[in-house]
Order: C-alpha cells, then sequence, then structure tokens
C-alpha cells in the first residue's frame, strides 16, 4: 500500500539538499575479516543565527531544514506563526550548514528578553537551559479532544513503517508524523535526534497551514518531558510514541490536558492520559 498525499507540500530551499542524508561506509566483518558496506546516517552541524546573532548549534540530519528551523524557533517560543520568520538562508560551511533567520521585530524582542543559549545535541532537549523555569516552564491548560479510537491508533502500526524512507535505508533514525482526526497520516519527518524529527514535523505543518488541535502526533521514540512540551506549543490533541514515558512526561500531559498514549509494539495502546470530552 502507498502512502497516502494528503496535500502538496512547499518546498524546500534548494540548498537544503547540498549534504545527503545517508552515505556508505566501509567495515569489517568480525565473523570472517571481510570487508563490508554499511549506509549510515549523517550527523551534521547546524548553526542557526537569528538576525545575525548566533543562538544555537544543532546535530541533525541534513534533510528538510526548513522545517527544521521552522518549528524550533516555535518550540523555543520564539515565533507565535509562520509570518513572524521573513527569510531563511542557508549555506554551506564543509560539512556543516550554516542558517541565518531574519525575524519580525516582535519575534526578536521576544528573543532577546528570553536570553536563552542552546548547546549542540542530539539526545538531551534542555541543555543548555539557563534556570529551571527555562527547562521546565509552566504549560497553559488546553481545551481537550477526544483521543483517536482505539482502532485507528492500532491501525497505525501498519502504515507507519511507509513513511520512514530514511529509516528503511539506514536506520538509527527517528520518525515524526502528524496525523488528522480520522488516522490519516499527513505528513512525516526524519532526523537522527527525536526532538529534532518532531520539530520538523511540527515546522512542515506550520509551513503548509495543516496544523490543527483536533491533530496528533506520532513519535517513533521514548515519551520525555521535551515531547509533551512540543506538542502543547504546536496545539495539537494528542501525543503517540512508541516508548514509554517518563514519569514526569505523564505529570505534564495530565497538567496540560494532552491526550499521552504509548503504542507498544504488540500490545493494546496504553492511554497515561485520556480525555473523555
Amino acid at each position: 500500500m502507498q502512502k497516502k498525499k494528503a496535500f502538496r507540500e512547499i518546498p524546500q530551499l534548494e540548498s537544503d539538499t547540498a549534504l545527503a542524508p545517508h552515505s556508505l561506509h566501509h567495515y569489517i566483518s568480525s565473523q570472517d575479516a571481510s570487508t563490508c558496506f554499511s549506509t549510515l546516517p549523517t550527523e551534521t552541524p547546524l548553526a542557526i543565527s537569528f538576525n545575525g546573532v548566533s543562538h544555537a548549534v544543532m546535530m541533525t540530519t541534513p534533510q528538510d531544514i526548513d522545517d527544521f528551523i521552522y518549528g524550533f524557533s516555535l518550540t523555543e517560543r520564539i515565533i507565535n506563526d509562520c509570518s513572524e520568520i521573513h527569510e531563511i538562508s542557508l549555506d554551506q560551511e564543509n560539512d556543516a550548514i550554516i542558517a541565518d533567520v531574519q525575524l519580525a521585530n516582535r519575534a526578536n524582542a521576544r528573543l532577546t528578553q528570553a536570553k536563552r543559549h542552546l548547546a549542540g545535541r542530539t539526545g538531551c532537549g534542555i541543555c543548555g537551559a539557563e534556570s529551571l523555569s527555562q527547562a521546565i516552564p509552566d504549560l497553559s491548560p488546553m481545551n481537550g479532544e477526544k483521543p483517536l479510537d482505539d482502532d485507528k491508533i492500532l491501525a497505525l502500526r501498519e502504515t507507519l513503517r511507509q513513511w520512514q524512507s530514511l529509516g528503511h535505508i539506514s536506520g538509527a533514525i527517528h520518525a515524526a508524523m502528524l496525523i488528522d482526526h480520522q488516522g490519516e497520516i499527513l505528513l512525516c519527518r526524519e532526523d537522527i535526534g527525536r526532538h529534532n524529527a518532531v520539530d520538523k514535523a511540527l515546522g512542515a505543518a506550520m509551513r503548509n497551514r495543516v496544523l490543527q488541535p483536533t491533530h496528533t502526533l506520532l513519535v517513533t521514540s521514548r515519551c520525555s518531558i521535551e515531547l509533551v512540551q512540543k506538542a502543547v506549543m504546536a496545539g495539537v490533541s494528542s501525543l503517540i510514541t512508541l516508548g514509554t514515558p517518563t514519569s514526569l512526561a505523564v505529570n505534564a500531559a495530565i497538567a496540560a490536558n494532552l491526550n499521552l498514549v504509548h503504542l507498544p509494539r504488540q500490545d493494546a495502546p496504553r492511554f497515561y492520559n485520556r480525555l473523555t470530552t
């Protein structure tokens, strides 16, 4: 079964494809000392500047960089909507990507006030925060929506693999998917970092103006509080993860009225927070 294209996506910048998302490497087999080859995911430094001021260096998969910048800017509370990013310029320096993002004045003022400086990261989501209030900010409770029915959640097991094009090639790649109220996958983004994959998916949804409160975010990883924070910032009603959540993630989801679901490989969905109205 072929994956369904729900809409025509906005193209990425031309320089987005300058670096391949995976490459071929050789290794020596310990079984017979033969030389073998393996396709590995690419890990690339992405240096982001806002209005000419360096902000962060992230380790990313060099694909869908535009989407990542939009999603990262949203979930870091730098922008509120797409209109607050005026322009993105991408350049390549050796094996690194340099991104210069031009913000609207109101977004730049918001960024200056936040005074947050992030260190490069792949797995950790809150490294670089300067205080506990920045690392674990208060999340305003959402109005809340009922989650997808169990049968629609279970059906995702059969369809999500089709969307993981990079994962099929090299492995070691996380995926984040946006799902509509009928259980259909609208889009998928992949990255070596689960937080990056989420930011890419949310950025793509923002740029294509398809993000709705009834949508569900699915992530092929464990669930930490940062994923809950990103889902709430995006305003989606539900978060489904293939790995178990942390206790802090569960508590945050309950406080924010976010449906939080763990979808195990074989067992029934486990609802750590399930809204009924």
